[in-house]
């Protein structure tokens, strides 16, 4: 796990405090000697301040602090700053003189040189400077053309000819920053400079507890919150938890907690780290080596560990130790490195010294405003935005939720619909999700009319909140029609925070490197998929859906009710009757996946009965029965009557560029359905994977001792292949930047994510391939354990006398493996979508291979979706040529 640490600069005083301080003088042009008006007075990092009058002259009254830093700031001249040490009641009087700045640039004269190659140097800085969070969408730099760039071997460095003017409408202050260092290297990067805040004068009273819930957040992810914690051993109280580095341990560090905690990371006892300073009101804390801090008391938009979504930050002190006041506040913030949640917020959510995190207001508006409800939506990406009768639209699902933790527990049931034009539904899928991600295939019969369709998809779940169904139109044309490609707009929507590139593309084997960076050139992980198409046949529509905004969840408002639940897995309804056809109370068992799981639930007075949590797949048959044997010839009645969501959209109209091609580009359907049939007639003949590395024949399995019998004689014929937890690992095998290393189960050539819902008595022969398999993406990367059955009827023989009821029902939809022979061209270059994967992952140095087939006919268009590590969306276009 690599983090980039920032180097805080910010002259902030230490704020000691006295009584009744007063401060006054006169600012003077060091040349002229002239009274300078308007002069910016202000004590560094606080809000307090004035500024001088017509004559040059100032004066601050009444303060209540004795040590601090004055600064004098006026445009076109070189800044001041004054150390001040004053007594209680004193009177102090300062004279300064301001020399002229020597860059005497006007505004025209510099925003002249501004160019393309400075916007993008601005994009860079915005998000080094301000960070990427909410608070950084809401802040705007009102004069960014005093800025200047230079970007070396070493790093990126930014200087200001003025100070910048900063309004931070999330947290309610006009910022004074005087930039005085900014350094983006490698592994860390420098932000320097005074400050001076002034409170913005809010609309209302709804905006100004707005401003008071974000500096409350904003503080909680501050130092100065865990120092406090600190000082008032409130460590516990107020969510934190901290974590060493267990020693002789350099390994490289997981997204697993859970595992890494005793391995490389060990708990960190706080209870001698707070000691005296150099007075009473100054308290020593000693930070060790690389801390890392859990806050649990904030949310956190970075995903450090598999199921966590609170902060998690490392710090580090110069010397080990940070001066801190009453507050928390630091002395030395110069010597204080931090990366993660602490780092997230960047100059967007600092605050002022002076910043009272006492005030009730804020507290109370904090934690209205950290509890929103828990919510998910979703994006679909298509192979392609038009099809033709007789196709098949493949796509995979991306999953966002508001709260990372809830990911292992979110919505398990995805409905994916096809829709026509009169809103009538023709097709639903049930799409298992998992680790947030779903795949799946639609296929567009012949006979389908022609018309502009709509996909849409939605868990249970989501449709309590407005606007989170995913809604796409989907061209459907006849097989010689297209759609007019020349105006065509290539919707790029890559984040400037990720940098998605080709490095290479063989044109021989079809192999094309992908690599993904931040913009400080680190690698960053990535979970995409990939579509590779013949651009006259995979225009870009911008079909009114955008894998960035359909994944956003930042403006959610909270809904008046929640009627809707989440689904945890498959659902069966129904009322339960004895043979009077009277409803029944009683309890239930349903068998599923052949009569290898089962569940239990009871029926109430009127017969009603619902099991949750199943997992089946395909058309299947489910076996119910009550649990008392005393009850026979029951009656179960399975309800079908699922109301799905109300049809608003109105699909885009297309017709006025849909033309007609003057020669055919298909085959006969009916051949091609001659063939693909043919082809499917033994589906253990030929496998994609090609010639196994092991066979396990039938009379080579212990079926006596159930699943782990399978599984012993599995292990027993192939040495290289070992089993943790439920996965299949071969040894030697690939692991992503994401960890998966489990080899991929196939049953009958369905990819499965388990081997625990076959029957061993059922099992004709396993299959092993112990290499990468390119056919299957990157889920074939860490080799195949294949299952075959036999006739299913034997798992049934014995269950006729057992009081089952047989009722077949649709479970999930099953995953299929991407075929181009799904659709047959007249010319092999006029195939629309040549290649589909859509589950790439990227390794530890964020780079990716995907294989589209030998001497691929070229031009052919690549587009890519996906989140980085850090859950961020991006797409990117690529023509290959």
């Amino acid at each position: 796990m690599k983090f980039e640490k920032t180097l805080l600069l910010f002259l902030f005083p230490f704020l000691t405090f006295a009584q009744n301080i007063t401060l006054k003088g006169k600012v003077t042009d060091a040349e002229s000697k002239e009274g300078l008006p308007s002069c910016n007075i202000f004590v560094n990092g606080t809000t307090i301040g004035a500024n001088s009058d017509l004559e040059g002259n100032f004066q601050l009254n009444n303060l209540t602090i004795k040590e601090f830093d004055l600064v004098f700031s006026y445009v076109g001249y070189k800044s001041v700053s004054k150390k001040i040490v004053a007594k209680d009641g004193e009177t102090i009087t300062l004279d300064i003189e301001l020399a002229p700045s020597d860059n005497l640039l006007t505004e025209v004269q510099v925003k002249s040189k501004r160019d393309k190659k400075w916007e993008k140097q601005l994009k860079k800085f915005k998000s080094y400077f301000l960070g990427d969070s909410d608070f950084a969408d809401k802040c705007e730099i009102e004069n960014a053309w005093v800025l200047d760039f230079d970007e070396k071997e070493d790093g990126f460095y930014a200087k200001a000819l003025e100070p910048l003017k900063i309004k931070n409408s999330a947290l309610g202050y006009q910022i004074s920053f005087e930039l005085y260092s900014f350094y983006v290297g490698k592994d860390l990067h420098k932000v320097g400079g005074n400050v001076y805040f002034t409170e913005m004068v809010p609309s209302n009273k709804a905006k100004l507890e707005e401003w008071y819930a974000n500096r409350a957040f904003a503080y909680r992810k501050s130092p100065a919150f865990l120092f406090k914690s600190l000082i008032d051993k409130k460590l516990d109280v107020n969510g934190f938890q901290l974590y060493a580095p267990k020693p002789g341990s350099n390994a490289i560090r997981t997204d697993n907690f859970e595992a890494e905690l005793g391995k490389s990371v060990l708990a960190y006892d706080a209870k001698d780290m707070v000691g005296l300073g150099r007075s009473p009101e100054i308290k020593k804390i000693y930070i060790r080596d690389n801390l890392e801090v859990h806050n649990q008391s904030v949310k956190s938009d970075l995903k450090t560990y598999q199921g966590i979504d609170y902060g998690i930050s490392w710090m580090q002190v110069k010397g080990n130790n940070v001066y801190v006041n009453e507050n928390g506040m630091p002395y030395n913030y110069q010597d204080i490195v931090v990366a993660g949640d602490m780092d997230f917020l960047k100059v967007s959510g600092i605050l002022p010294t002076d910043y009272n995190m006492n005030d009730s207001a804020n507290e109370a508006y904090f934690l209205k405003f950290e509890k929103a409800p828990f919510a998910e939506t979703v994006h679909l990406h298509t192979d392609r935005t038009m099809y033709f009768q007789g196709d098949k639209l493949w796509f995979k699902a991306y999953l966002n939720y508001s709260s990372f933790a809830k990911n292992d527990t979110a919505s398990k049931v995805l409905y994916v619909q096809l829709i026509d034009e009169s809103k009538k539904v023709v097709e639903t899928q049930k799409i298992e999700v998992s680790n947030g991600f779903g795949y799946g295939a639609v296929v567009l019969p012949i006979d389908l009319p022609k018309g502009i369709y709509q996909i849409r998809a939605f868990t249970n779940y989501m449709r309590n909140f407005d606007n989170l169904i995913f809604r796409k139109s989907i061209p459907v044309l006849t097989r010689n029609e297209k759609i007019n490609t020349q105006d065509e707009q290539i919707l790029d929507i890559e984040e400037y925070k990720i940098k998605a590139n080709i490095e290479k593309f063989d044109s021989k084997t079809g192999e094309i490197h992908f690599s993904f960076k931040d913009l400080g050139d680190s690698p960053i992980g990535a979970n995409f998929s990939v579509s590779v198409n013949n651009p006259q046949y995979s225009p870009d529509l911008n079909l009114d859906t955008d894998i960035r905004n359909d994944l956003n969840l930042k403006e959610l408002k909270k809904p008046k009710s929640m009627p809707f639940l989440m689904e945890k897995g498959l659902e069966i309804n129904g009322i339960f009757l004895d043979k009077k056809r009277v409803p029944v109370q009683s309890e239930l068992n349903v068998f599923v996946n052949d009569l290898q799981n089962f569940s239990q639930t009871s029926s109430d007075v009127n017969g009603n009965f619902v099991f949750k949590g199943l997992t089946f797949y395909g058309q299947s048959d489910i076996y119910l029965q009550p649990v008392s044997k005393k009850m026979k010839e029951n009656i179960f009645i399975i309800k079908n009557d699922v109301n799905y969501p109300t049809i608003n959209a109105v699909p885009i109209d297309l017709k006025d560029k849909i033309v007609t091609q003057p020669e055919p580009v298909f085959k006969e359907i009916a051949a091609e359905s001659a063939e693909i049939k043919e082809k499917g007639k033994d589906k253990r003949q030929k496998m994609l994977y090609g010639r196994p590395d092991y066979i396990i024949e039938e009379n080579e399995i212990n079926a006596t001792n159930g699943v782990t019998g399978l599984i012993n004689s599995i292990l027993k014929k192939v040495p290289s292949l070992q089993m943790r937890g439920t996965n299949f690992v071969l040894r030697g095998g690939a692991t992503s930047v994401y960890n998966s290393n489990a080899a991929l189960i196939l049953i009958d050539g369905v990819p499965m994510g388990s081997i625990n819902s076959v029957n061993p008595n059922n099992v004709l022969r396993v299959e092993v391939v112990a290499r990468m398999s390119n056919m299957y993406g990157d889920l074939g990367k860490n080799g195949i354990v294949s299952i075959f059955q036999k006739d299913k009827q034997s798992a049934y023989d014995d269950i006729a006398d057992k009081n089952f009821t047989k009722v077949a029902v649709e479970g999930y939809k099953i995953a299929e493996v991407y075929s181009p022979e799904s659709i047959k061209m007249v010319l092999p270059e006029s195939l629309p979508t040549s290649y589909w994967n859509p589950e790439i992952l990227t390794d530890e140095k964020g780079n990716a291979t995907a294989i589209i087939g030998e001497n691929p006919i070229l031009p052919l268009k690549v587009t890519i979706e996906g989140l980085s590590q850090s859950n961020i969306p991006f797409r990117k276009v690529f023509f290959l040529k």
